[in-house]
């Protein structure tokens, strides 16, 4: 951090945000898939909150999650993502019940290879240049069953 604020930035979204998360939420096998790359830093990691009308007002995400033939699809997009055009692994919230409220958000892991997903490119920002950010796109994005981090409805505690 002393060097470089956006690389401190990064890194801190990379562990405390996405790593953290897998290791405190994650069953043994969400684990053992997940945190040797993150850990190793042959993967990039990236949590997903943030939209356009919801930046601290989670609960009002627009971004849905609905069971589907084994799995859940994902529709909607996440904004202002730091690491998100780099990420190989996100956290993602989303909503699985929209009547519920904050017990109606989800944690998912994702990952930048399955089908649907996609990255604006990276924002041209004023500051913190060095650590990319990005706009997330989620069309029909299949997750399976086995990628739900924590519980379903219990993504936001």
């Amino acid at each position: 951090a002393r060097a470089s604020a956006s690389v401190s930035l990064s890194y801190g979204a990379h562990s405390n945000l996405c790593v953290n998360q897998i290791k405190l939420n994650g069953t043994d096998a969400q684990k053992r898939a997940y945190l040797p790359g993150l850990i190793a830093g042959t993967h990039v990691g990236a949590l997903a909150m943030s939209e356009a009308g919801a930046g601290s007002d989670v609960v009002s995400m627009k971004l849905r999650a609905e069971k589907r033939n084994g799995y859940y699809v994902l529709n909607g997009t996440k904004f202002w993502i730091t690491n998100g055009p780099d990420a190989d692994t996100l956290v993602v919230y989303a909503k699985t019940d929209p009547e519920a409220g904050s017990k109606g958000i989800t944690a998912f892991i994702v990952e930048k290879t399955m089908k649907g997903f996609s990255t604006s490119k990276h924002f041209d920002k004023l500051g913190m240049r060095g650590s990319n950010t990005a706009e997330l796109i989620f069309e029909d994005v299949e997750v399976p069953f086995e990628n739900v981090l924590g519980a379903e409805g219990k993504g936001v505690r």
